[in-house]
């Protein structure tokens, strides 16, 4: 341990020309996080006024060559006797500022490096302070990204993880430069050598004193829906992109590479490369205070021969105490650190710590356009909304997003007019999946909806739900007119299961009307139910290139008027018990049933 009786611990206000002795510190610096040191220092009287001692740049002596500079971002003091004032401080980056409020807002066609510089500016960080080295990566505009009740910190990091970007820190006497990298170029090239000594006679030169590494499985993380919906989305290749088929989907028609594919490429290969970073992990102690996470350490003198190598150091945890005449004389004083690091001919990429937010039940919206006319539909038969309009956190003076549509009310689906407040809803709470709900009345944010009472007996009618052959299952802007339908028992919904049929599965069959529902008789209607009471998983719509679960459309498409009316009839050909599931199945959802 280095032992130096004259402290070689001064923290330095650099705007203010003051220095202090620190007594003692502690603190962690890491890849991909925001450092945070602890310190504790002495000074004379008068103390210095807190006010004036917040938010100042500081500078801490780790050595005569290396220090960690920072904000400090709180401050306490208490007097300590002797004409001394002590001084407990919290040095940060300034990048801690984003962590000051949570926000609800829509950020359009932005890549990702531009949305960080975007959060950077919006809390005025000093354009010198923070640079992107990012030469090699492939990010194109999103159409949108969401920022739901996150703060700026936590957005920026998310994304990070997301695209496989790495920050870290670099620190000089009067700054610190936030550094966004996606190779190991951007990292100090030069390595800092140290050895490794177990039990070193000279205890005040700097050793490594601890070494030990740790090979461990790849786990999967377990994934939320939308997480999954994400891979899938990403990874789904065609057969002749398979690595044992010719890669000829690469290249435009021009002959230019394909950015597409490029970017699957892209986020396949960071995928990879995370899961190794994480794979080879070295941990240690040492007394070099030259270690600082984004620095290469060289090992030598290690009798395992595989540990002298360079090393990228990920994490380092520092902690200083000076020795002083307050202090008992066995208890440890001078610099100390545990880190952990990779090997440096392996790629860093950042484990994923932030997940996306789930954003459940409905978000209120508008529909943009002139007040009181008909939408604007694009050519996916989409609407531009502008979601939360009310929200103070929405400093965009967002141009609306475009979502597809899902019918939730009753009858044929009719669309919101320009100007109206609507319901958007995300598919598995999912912030990349949103979709325009239609059929609410009425009805504002936080406002419960009409509970409706279940009819003892069957309407003379059967049941009021109508079933519509929609282009586009869940969006609901084209109803299919004379088009063949079937309603069929498959033990699994989809189109590949169609070879398993056969004719007593087929439960029923007719062409559409007009406006695209099936408009069933009586006698259907009371059949449908009595079938769907029997097995309501295994019912399906099959038409012309789809095959609709009859649960889901149910759930998707019915209120609950609807669905109760629907359990009038479905209940009376069930016992009790049963009929209580169906209810469960019906209202809550299928996952609500055992």
């Amino acid at each position: 341990m280095h032992i130096d009786m004259e402290s070689p611990f001064i923290l330095t206000l650099t705007e203010l020309a003051l220095s202090f002795q620190v007594r003692q510190f502690s603190g962690r610096e890491a890849l991909n996080q925001v450092y945070c040191l602890d310190i504790e220092m002495r000074g004379p009287q008068p103390a210095m006024s807190l006010d004036r001692l917040l938010h100042q740049p500081a500078f801490l002596s780790l050595s005569p060559t290396t220090g960690i500079h920072g904000i400090i971002h709180s401050a306490g003091l208490q007097y300590c006797g002797a004409q001394q004032i002590g001084y407990s401080l919290n040095l940060a980056p300034r990048l801690l500022a984003l962590e000051q409020q949570r926000c609800r807002r829509v950020f359009q066609q932005l890549s990702v490096p531009d949305l960080l510089r975007q959060l950077l500016a919006e809390h005025q960080l000093p354009p010198d302070s923070y640079r992107f080295e990012l030469p090699n990566g492939e990010y194109p505009p999103r159409p949108f990204c969401i920022q739901y009740d996150e703060t700026d910190l936590n957005l920026l990091q998310r994304l990070c993880e997301e695209e496989g970007i790495h920050y870290h820190f670099e620190h000089q006497h009067d700054r610190h430069v936030l550094v966004f990298a996606d190779d190991s170029d951007s990292f100090a090239q030069r390595p800092v050598e140290c050895a490794f000594h177990p039990a070193a006679p000279d205890a005040g030169q700097p050793r490594i004193s601890q070494l030990f590494q740790c090979h461990s499985r790849p786990t999967t993380r377990p994934q939320t829906i939308f997480a999954q919906h994400a891979s899938t989305d990403r990874a789904t290749l065609a057969p002749d992109t398979c690595a044992n088929q010719p890669y000829l989907d690469s290249l435009h028609p021009t002959g230019r590479p394909d950015p597409a594919q490029a970017r699957r490429n892209q986020l396949g290969r960071r995928e990879l490369e995370r899961l190794r970073s994480l794979h080879r992990l070295v941990q240690g102690h040492s007394t070099l205070p030259e270690l600082l996470s984004g620095r290469l350490l060289q090992v030598t003198g290690h009798p395992v021969p595989a540990f002298n190598d360079q090393w990228l150091l990920c994490e380092v945890l520092h902690q200083g105490e000076t020795p002083g005449a307050d202090k008992v004389l066995s208890a440890p004083v001078g610099y100390r650190n545990q880190f952990k690091a990779i090997p440096w001919s392996t790629a860093f990429r950042p484990a994923l710590k932030h997940s996306r937010p789930c954003i459940n039940g409905y978000q209120m919206a508008e529909v943009l356009g002139p007040p009181g006319m008909p939408p604007h539909l694009d050519k996916h038969g989409q609407i531009n909304i502008c979601l939360w309009p009310d929200s103070p956190s929405d400093r965009q003076g967002s141009s609306g997003i475009w979502l597809p549509i899902a019918h939730t009310g009753t009858g044929h689906p009719t669309l919101p007019l320009a100007g109206s407040k609507v319901h958007v809803s995300f598919l598995d709470g999912d912030p990349d999946r949103p979709v325009l709900c239609t059929g609410f009345a009425d009805v504002q944010a936080g406002e419960p909806l009409p509970m409706v009472a279940v009819e003892q007996e069957p309407s003379a009618t059967g049941w009021s739900g109508e079933i519509y052959l929609f282009e586009r299952p869940p969006t609901t802007t084209e109803c299919l007119a004379d088009t063949t339908w079937y309603i069929v028992r498959m033990p699994r919904p989809g189109l590949k299961e169609l070879g398993s049929l056969n004719r007593d599965d087929v439960l029923m069959t007719g062409k559409s009307q007009a406006l695209g529902n099936l408009s069933l008789t009586l006698e259907q209607k009371q059949r449908l139910a009595s079938e769907f009471a029997r097995t309501p998983e295994q019912l399906c719509l099959l038409y012309p290139g789809q095959c609709v679960a009859l649960a889901d459309y149910f759930q998707q498409h019915w209120n609950s008027e609807q669905r109760l009316s629907f359990i009038g009839n479905a209940s009376a050909q069930r016992q009790p018990s049963e009929a209580r599931l169906l209810f469960d199945w019906l209202v809550n959802g299928p996952e609500a049933t055992p």
